[in-house]
C-alpha cells in the first residue's frame, strides 16, 4: 500500500512540475518575481507546506498542511499495521481450526456416495495444499470447503463414539442429478451442537460457527486495510491541494510585495527656514 501511494505521489509531482512551467503571473506584469510560483508548487507537491514556507512563512497554511500530512501518515501506518495484525490472527485461527484432511475425507465420501449420480463433484474441489492467500480466502468464501472446519466435522462427520464416519448427506434432485443440499448431524452430543441446534439445523448443515467467526475476523482485517486506503488517498489529496495553495500564497505575496515596493510621488508641506513650503517627495519602500 505504501509503495502504491509513493508511486502516485511521484507521478503527481512530475505532473505538477510540468504544469508549473506554464504558470505565469497573469494578475500583474513585472520584470521579475520576488517568489517563484513553480518552485513553491514543486516544494509543496513534495512536502505539503514547504512551498508556503518558501513563499511566505507567515501564511497559516504553511503550518496547517504539514500537521495534516503527519496525521494522515500516522493513520495510514496505524490501520495498515492493524490490518496486518488482524490478518495474522485469522490465519492462525484457520491453522488451528481447519483440517485439509477432514475436508478431503468429506470430498471423497461425497464423490463416491451412491446418490451422487452426476459428475459434478468429481472436479468440484480445488483447495490449495499450501497456506496461500487463495487458501485463506477460499475456506471462508465457498460453502464447498466447509467440511474442513472442526466443528462441522464434529457434528456432521463424527460417530458418537468419537471416530470419523461418513457424513449423512441431504440430497436435492435437479436436472443434473442429485445435488448436495446439506447434512444431518451424526453426533448430536457434540459440544458445538448442543445448545446451538436451531442455528446448525436451520441451515441444513451448511453452517459452521468457526467459519462464521473466521469470516468476521477477515472482514475486520479488510475494514482496517480499507481505512488505511482512505488515509492513503488523503495523503495524495493533501499534496495536490497544498501545491495549488502554494501557488495562491505565492501570487498573493508577490502582489503585496509589488504594492509595498512601488515608487510613490506625492506633494507634501515641509519646513524650510521656519517657513512652510510645498515639496515634491519621491519615495520607494525596500
Amino acid at each position: 500500500m505504501n509503495k502504491k501511494i509513493l508511486s502516485i505521489l511521484i507521478v503527481m509531482i512530475i505532473f505538477i512540475s510540468m504544469a508549473a512551467q506554464e504558470i505565469r503571473n497573469d494578475i500583474i506584469a513585472v520584470n521579475y518575481e520576488k517568489k517563484n510560483a513553480r518552485k513553491a508548487m514543486l516544494f509543496s507537491a513534495i512536502f505539503p507546506g514547504a512551498g508556503q514556507f518558501y513563499a511566505n512563512r507567515n501564511s497559516i497554511t504553511t503550518y496547517i498542511f504539514p500537521v495534516i500530512e503527519i496525521g494522515l501518515w500516522y493513520g495510514l501506518m496505524h490501520f495498515t499495521k492493524e490490518g496486518q495484525d488482524l490478518e495474522k490472527d485469522f490465519e492462525k485461527f484457520a491453522d488451528d481450526h481447519y483440517s485439509r484432511t477432514y475436508q478431503h475425507d468429506a470430498e471423497d465420501d461425497l464423490i463416491i456416495a451412491p446418490l451422487n449420480n452426476s459428475t459434478f463433484y468429481d472436479n468440484h474441489f480445488r483447495l490449495d495444499d499450501a497456506n496461500t492467500q487463495h487458501f485463506y480466502e477460499d475456506i471462508g468464501k465457498y460453502d464447498k470447503y466447509i467440511f474442513g472446519w472442526l466443528d462441522w466435522t464434529s457434528i456432521y462427520a463424527t460417530h458418537p463414539d468419537g471416530y470419523w464416519t461418513g457424513p449423512d448427506w441431504i440430497w436435492e434432485e435437479d436436472e443434473l442429478g442429485n445435488r448436495w443440499e446439506g447434512n444431518h448431524p451424526t453426533d448430536s452430543l457434540s459440544s458445538y451442537y448442543v445448545g446451538n441446534e436451531e442455528l446448525y439445523d436451520g441451515k441444513l448443515g451448511r453452517y459452521s460457527g468457526m467459519r462464521a467467526e473466521y469470516i468476521s475476523m477477515r472482514n475486520d482485517s479488510r475494514d482496517s486495510y480499507e481505512t488505511a486506503d482512505l488515509f492513503g488517498f488523503g495523503i495524495v489529496l493533501n499534496h495536490i491541494v497544498s501545491a495549488f495553495d502554494a501557488l495562491r500564497v505565492t501570487q498573493k505575496y508577490n502582489r503585496e510585495y509589488i504594492s509595498d515596493n512601488s515608487l510613490k510621488i506625492k506633494l507634501m508641506p515641509v519646513m524650510v527656514q521656519n517657513n512652510i513650503a510645498p515639496a515634491l517627495v519621491i519615495s520607494k519602500r525596500f
